[in-house]
Order: C-alpha cells, then sequence, then structure tokens
C-alpha cells in the first residue's frame, strides 16, 4: 500500500550535512534549523510544520494504515446497507404477494362457504316443497273422507238405520278428529342464518396476518425451523449472525397453544453462532419465538411439535414379507431414513419410519444375518454363522473377519476412532477384536465364567463415546463395562425383574448423548452411561416379548426402532 510519504530523509541544499526539518505553506519553501528564512516566516507568523522525524514518519504511517482499514469497513457496511436495501425491497414484494394471497385464499374460502350454505338452503327448499306437496295431498284427502262421512252421519237421521252402522261411524269421526288435531300440532319450523360469533372475533384481534419487523443480522438454521421432538427430549435451536464478535443479544420465549411456558437457555458460542436450549413437558404444538430488540429475527417463530412417549407403531409378521417362518433378529437405521431388517432368512428387508414395506434384497453371502452396524462412511459390518463381514452400502462384500477364529458371533460394535472392530461370541464367551483395515485379530476380552470381567454367552458389545466398552453378559443375567483397553472391569446392571435390573439381556445401544438402551425379557430400558436407571421406554402391555436387537432412528423426534423376536415384528418407540 502506497502511503505518499518518502522514507529517505531529504537534504537542505544550503547546509548540506542537516535534514530538512520544516515547511513554510506560506513561502512554499523547505528548510533546516540554520536556515535564516525559516526565522522570519516564525516571526512573520506564516503557517511553518516540521516535517516528521523517522519515528512520527511510523506514526502517521500506521495512523494512515488504520484509516485505510477504516475505509475499507465503511465500504463493506455501505455493500451490507445495499444488500439489505434490496432484501427489504424484495421482501416488501415478497410481503405484498403473500397478502394478496392470504386474501385470495380467504375469499376463496369464504366463497366456498356461501356456495355451501346457498347449496344447503336449496336442499331445503326442495325438501319442504316435497313436504308442502305431501301434506296439501293429505289435507285433501282428509278433506275428502270428512264429506262423505258428513254424508253419511246425515243417512244416520234416518230412524230405520242400523245401529251397527251408527256405531261404525261414530269411531270413524273419532279417528278423523285425531287424525285433523294431528295437523293442528305438526311442528312448524322456518329456516334462519345464524353467523358465526367467533369469524368477528378472530378478524377484529388477528386479522389475516400482521406484517412483523425481522432482525436480518441473526438467522435461525433452515433445519431447525420446523422441530418435532418427544416429551421431555432436550433440544437446541442453531441461530446464525452475520457479525462474528456478537454478544448474547438474542432472547427467546417457548409458548404452547395452550398458553403454557418453557424455559429457554440462550449461549452464544462464537463466531457468530448461538444455540438456543429448551425442554417440553407438556404434548401439543409450541412456538419459539426469538427476538432482538423486540424485533423477531429471521426464521421466528420456531414451530416445535411434542409428541407422546412410548410405543409410536408396529410392523406387522416380518414372516408376511418373506418366505418361510423366519425370526426378525435385528434392526438397523439407513442415511435416507429407512430402516433395515434382519432375520433368519437370506433377505433384508427394507421398510420407511412410518411402516411401509419398501423392498427387499438378498444378503450378499446368501446365508441370514444376526447383528448389523453402519459405520460413518456408510459400510455395513454383520455377523452370521462363523465370521462377521464388511460391505458397502448396496451389500457388496469389502472383507471378512475371523474366519478361523469366531465360533458363533452374536453381537458387535465398531470404535471407529481406535479402527477396532468388537465380535461377542457366544459360544466362546469371550469378545473378540479386530483391526477393522486390515483384519488381524487385536486380541480378546473375558472369558468363561461368573466373576466380574467373565462372561456366560455374551450377546451384545457396543462402545460409548469414551471408548469404554459395555456387553450384555447374557447368562449372567448382567451388564458388564470395560474400560478402553479392556482390563478393568465393572458390574453397572445387575439381576432382576423390576425395572432398572435385567434378565438375559440380548442387546446394547448407545445413542447420541451415551445413554444405554438395553434390551432384556419382556423390556427395553434407557439408563445412563454409568448405567442409573432413568426410565423404561416400553410399556407392560406393548407386547415386546424377546426384544433382541435396536437401533435409534431418530433424534428429532428421539426414536427406537427394536427387532421383537417373539412376536416376530417391529416396534417403534418414542423415549
Amino acid at each position: 500500500m502506497s502511503t505518499g510519504i518518502a522514507k529517505k530523509k531529504l537534504k537542505c541544499s544550503t547546509h548540506c550535512e542537516n535534514d530538512l526539518q520544516f515547511f513554510c505553506s506560506d513561502c512554499k519553501k523547505s528548510a533546516c534549523k540554520d536556515c535564516e528564512h525559516i526565522h522570519e516566516c516564525f516571526q512573520n507568523q506564516h503557517d511553518v510544520v516540521p516535517i516528521p522525524n523517522d519515528e512520527a514518519e511510523e506514526k502517521v504511517i500506521q495512523l494512515i494504515k488504520k484509516a485505510d482499514g477504516m475505509m475499507v469497513k465503511l465500504e463493506q457496511s455501505l455493500d451490507t446497507i445495499v444488500s439489505i436495501q434490496n432484501k427489504f425491497e424484495n421482501n416488501i414484494k415478497l410481503c405484498r404477494s403473500a397478502i394478496e394471497m392470504r386474501e385470495n385464499k380467504l375469499i376463496e374460502k369464504l366463497k366456498q362457504e356461501s356456495r355451501n350454505l346457498i347449496s344447503d338452503l336449496n336442499r331445503l327448499c326442495k325438501e319442504r316443497q316435497k313436504t308442502n306437496t305431501k301434506e296439501l295431498e293429505d289435507l285433501d284427502l282428509k278433506k275428502t273422507q270428512l264429506s262423505s262421512l258428513k254424508d253419511s252421519l246425515k243417512l244416520t237421521m234416518d230412524k230405520s238405520a242400523e245401529q251397527d252402522n251408527f256405531v261404525a261411524l261414530e269411531t270413524e269421526t273419532k279417528e278423523l278428529e285425531a287424525d285433523v288435531d294431528a295437523f293442528s300440532l305438526q311442528k312448524h319450523v322456518i329456516p334462519i342464518f345464524i353467523t358465526s360469533p367467533h369469524l368477528n372475533k378472530v378478524m377484529d384481534t388477528e386479522g389475516i396476518g400482521k406484517i412483523a419487523m425481522v432482525d436480518s443480522r441473526f438467522n435461525v438454521a433452515k433445519t431447525d425451523r420446523s422441530v418435532t421432538v418427544t416429551k421431555g427430549e432436550s433440544f437446541a435451536v442453531k441461530v446464525s449472525s452475520l457479525t462474528k464478535d456478537e454478544e448474547c443479544k438474542l432472547v427467546a420465549t417457548l409458548t404452547s397453544s395452550s398458553g403454557e411456558e418453557s424455559t429457554t437457555d440462550v449461549k452464544y458460542y462464537g463466531n457468530g453462532e448461538y444455540r438456543i436450549r429448551s425442554s417440553c413437558t407438556i404434548e401439543g404444538n409450541w412456538k419459539m419465538k426469538i427476538t432482538v430488540a423486540d424485533e423477531n429475527i429471521k426464521g421466528s417463530p420456531v414451530f416445535v411439535k411434542v409428541e407422546k412417549l412410548g410405543l409410536v407403531r408396529t410392523i406387522g409378521k416380518i414372516s408376511d414379507y418373506i418366505k418361510g417362518s423366519h425370526q426378525v433378529s435385528d434392526v438397523m437405521a439407513e442415511t435416507n431414513g429407512c430402516v433395515l431388517v434382519a432375520s433368519a432368512s437370506k433377505e433384508i428387508l427394507r421398510f420407511n419410519q412410518t411402516g411401509s414395506f419398501v423392498n427387499k434384497q438378498l444378503t450378499p453371502l446368501g446365508t441370514y444375518v444376526n447383528k448389523m452396524h453402519k459405520m460413518n462412511n456408510g459400510n455395513i459390518v454383520y455377523d452370521y454363522v462363523h465370521c462377521v463381514v464388511m460391505c458397502d452400502e448396496k451389500l457388496n462384500t469389502i472383507r471378512s473377519f475371523g474366519e478361523d477364529t469366531l465360533k458363533a458371533p452374536k453381537g458387535l460394535d465398531v470404535d471407529e476412532n481406535r479402527r477396532v472392530l468388537y465380535v461377542a461370541d457366544g459360544d466362546k464367551h469371550c469378545i473378540f477384536k479386530f483391526n477393522i483395515d486390515n483384519k488381524s485379530m487385536l486380541g480378546k476380552i473375558g472369558s468363561k465364567g461368573s466373576n466380574t470381567g467373565k462372561f456366560k454367552q455374551p450377546r451384545d458389545v457396543a462402545i460409548t463415546k469414551e471408548g469404554n466398552i459395555v456387553v450384555a453378559d447374557t447368562e449372567n443375567d448382567r451388564i458388564q463395562i470395560f474400560n478402553a483397553d479392556g482390563q478393568k472391569a465393572k458390574v453397572i446392571i445387575g439381576h432382576g425383574k423390576e425395572d432398572g435390573k435385567v434378565i438375559h439381556p440380548s442387546c446394547v445401544t448407545v445413542d447420541a448423548d451415551d445413554n444405554l438402551i438395553i434390551s432384556s425379557e419382556y423390556k427395553v430400558q434407557l439408563f445412563d452411561k454409568n448405567g442409573v436407571f432413568k426410565r423404561r421406554i416400553d410399556h407392560k402391555h406393548d407386547g415386546l416379548q424377546l426384544p433382541l436387537g435396536s437401533s435409534v432412528i431418530s433424534y428429532r423426534p428421539r426414536r427406537l426402532a427394536v427387532a421383537n423376536y417373539g412376536a416376530n415384528d417391529i416396534k417403534f418407540f418414542n423415549y
């Protein structure tokens, strides 16, 4: 950057050894301290300014740099103002268009409602006309009958008339009298139009909408503008700011449709990113209003749907979708939102989260799959018969593990940070470790026994975020945890029928919050990473008989799919 100031000092032309130190703006001359004419300039009160020395010159250069930096900021602010003005004008057009669309939609809705009411009136008219015609016909008939009766009665004046004939006429008279009285007692209903008492109230209080000013410096993440969570589930809404060093200025209020409020926690994480955390204890629809200086930000309000806890749906008998009587063994979530279901067959079934069947696919090696695990890169690791296989998302085989080592693999998990595959072998009563990249066996954890650190027919293994190893020690009716090296062991969940205990645990799932989801006989339970009981996920009458495998299929809402071996179905739970 050029400052226009020369770094090299100029010498006085008269006193060659001296640096130029002064400049007279009136005389337009430079001078050193020994020049006589500069003294005259001082005496005549000319505008004499000092020529900066090296230190002063450096300060001037720094000030010029600072001025240049401020100029850049001003230019950026100018660009921002122009951009905001363009957005403002564009949003004005969008608002006008939205108002017109809302107006037209409401007008059309009102017209349709009016057409329906007119149609009802026309129908009533036709019905009334039919009724009137029938009533008039009935009246004419009764009049004819009454005239005939009168003639008959006159004939009875003849003394020779038979007494029996008189009795009959008397009876007929009474019957006609009842009919005539019934005509006089008929309801006479007429149509009236009753206006809706709520329409005027809504229009007076809310109208068709309102214009709100939105602080466009802040923006709710598009993925967080509509949130679905379970009752009591903690969730976070992300907000970005154009300014990287913005102070915590956001205010968030979370309110249900019935007026209940929930607390919010707003924190600034730096680099222009906020997170607003909250949870809702009541099911239904909520709104989170996010403001700065009482103005909504872009994306506010956030719509929050809170779903119930517990059983959501059930996919019927798996044997209905495959040939033969095959029992479901495991379930796994795919990145596309679908769910893979394994059973004692050569086919893997695919369902969407609504429970609808999508398709089925043959297993890579033409054998049944016991347990499955999806890696971050999309590869799938599954166990069957005497080994473990890795395949890609299309089920094309990549490599296999433990052909000469494993006897009855029942469950598996992968520590992708350490690149280790863990396999629970039920017949060898231990956990085998393999290098996930080169297939080499790295060792094993445990041996047959009942003491801590030993197993009896372990059916599953899972890895926590900290790298700890959690094992479903099935025949010992307990859950054990080991450190990442597999050395220190501890029983964290013991035997028992009551909640917080397990009988024949068959599956361990670790969710994104490092919670442990334990499937055992007749129930699925939620524990923290240390084995502290939180709650039971299913209810006693949900029909869980022998849940073998489970997979968290979404976190908004927090939802679990369970392979229910005993009933041969798949159950979805919000937890």
